[in-house]
């Protein structure tokens, strides 16, 4: 029993990352993980703190709504550690409904209530950058049109009795087209799972469905692939280079320098850094022309870390590469809201036994529906790989 207990809790861990993650964002994650055990043994205020935290309720103000989480864990970011605070009536339903799906007959297919569903939406808040810091809208309909200023007025000085200038007002619109679901699905044992105590919560909804569709969505933000829009395409290109060794050496406190004053700031900008792991470890390292201080500023914040790279935000996401290949960014550097993720509902979870039934396995279903499309390029940045 307890080899089959084992088994499960790697076995939910793993399955359903629709995210698939290549060698060196796998590297990216196992390196701040083993800086946040390091940190918490050199630390131990930090460690004690963490330990009355455990258990506590924690209300945050989400781009997806206003939620409760439980404190549970002694991850470093702190995000990793909160577990979605659901009534108990609805943690039941959910658990009966998996119970449903595996011992009795049925049409094939239960689906997630619509609290449950926004909860998910906001536990995959936490695992992404992007529903965290972009513009996040719930939309009503498959198809959403919205206006944009294209350009500014024109304006001049006149005497009185003449006219001043039409204002040429130019107003474009933004689609989003939601007709793709972000999401995947897995086949399980029913054997298996009938032999476990399953939370369907903290075990296997949270740590798969949540983070998956959360890091699917920045990866649509940075490189799309059903968004219409992307950061790769839709940003301005500041500092561009060509071949796998200049993007290697192309982090340089010029180009920093270049890609912090390529977006409009004087336009009333709040823009921040998004990097990879790799990334934010070389610009560590740079330092400024005039003397050999480093440019990142780290600031403590309730015993955890900020950073800040010339005065600016820095963000690290495993959906952006520090390798990138050609027409792909290695940074981007812009105001988060200026990008609109549309999400349609919540995030749903079916279970399936219908399919597989003679195997005796059960589908898990999880998904979500979403588009996103970047508002202004000026006010977008980034480090380009073009090839010649």
């Amino acid at each position: 029993m307890e080899n089959k207990r084992e088994e499960l809790k790697g076995l939910l861990k793993e399955v359903l990352q629709d995210v698939k993650l290549d060698d060196e964002k796998v590297a990216d994650i196992a390196v701040a993980k083993e800086q946040s055990a390091k940190a918490l043994e050199e630390n131990k205020a930090l460690k004690a703190q963490l330990d009355s935290m455990q258990g506590k309720l924690i209300t945050l103000n989400q781009n997806t709504g206003t939620r409760n989480y439980v404190f549970k864990g002694y991850n470093m970011d702190m995000r990793r550690n909160l577990v979605m605070d659901v009534k108990e009536d609805v943690r039941n339903t959910e658990a009966k409904a998996l119970i449903k799906a595996l011992t009795e007959a049925n049409t094939g297919a239960y689906a997630t209530s619509v609290e449950y569903g926004n909860a998910l939406l906001g536990l995959a808040e936490i695992n992404s950058v992007f529903l965290a810091k972009a513009r996040v809208l719930m939309a009503g309909s498959q198809i959403i049109k919205l206006p944009v200023k294209g350009t500014r007025a024109t304006v001049d000085a006149q005497a009185f009795g003449t006219a001043n200038a039409g204002a040429a007002l130019d107003l474009t619109q933004l689609t989003f087209t939601i007709d793709k679901r972000v999401g995947a699905y897995e086949v399980l044992n029913n054997d298996l799972l009938a032999d476990q105590t399953f939370d369907v919560v903290g075990q296997w909804v949270e740590p798969a469905i949540a983070e998956g569709i959360g890091q699917n969505i920045d990866g649509e933000v940075v490189k799309k692939t059903e968004f219409t829009t992307d950061l790769a395409a839709g940003a301005t290109a500041a500092v561009t280079v060509s071949g796998a060794v200049a993007m290697a050496a192309a982090i340089t406190y010029a180009n920093l320098n270049t890609i912090r004053f390529t977006p409009e700031l004087y336009r009333n900008l709040r823009p921040e850094w998004f990097m990879s792991q790799g990334a934010f470890a070389a610009c560590a390292a740079l330092t400024g022309t005039t003397n050999d201080h480093p440019i990142l500023q780290t600031i403590p914040i309730s015993n955890g870390v900020s950073h800040q790279l010339l005065g600016y935000t820095v963000n690290i996401t495993p959906a952006m590469s520090n390798t990138p290949g050609t027409a792909n960014i290695r940074i981007a550097f812009g105001d988060p809201q200026q990008y609109i993720i549309c999400l349609r509902n919540g995030v749903v979870i079916q279970w399936n036994p219908y399919v597989s039934m003679k195997e005796g396995q059960t589908q898990v279903i999880g998904y979500a529906r979403a588009d996103g499309n970047i508002v202004s390029n000026a006010a977008w940045a980034t480090l380009k790989r073009v090839d010649a």
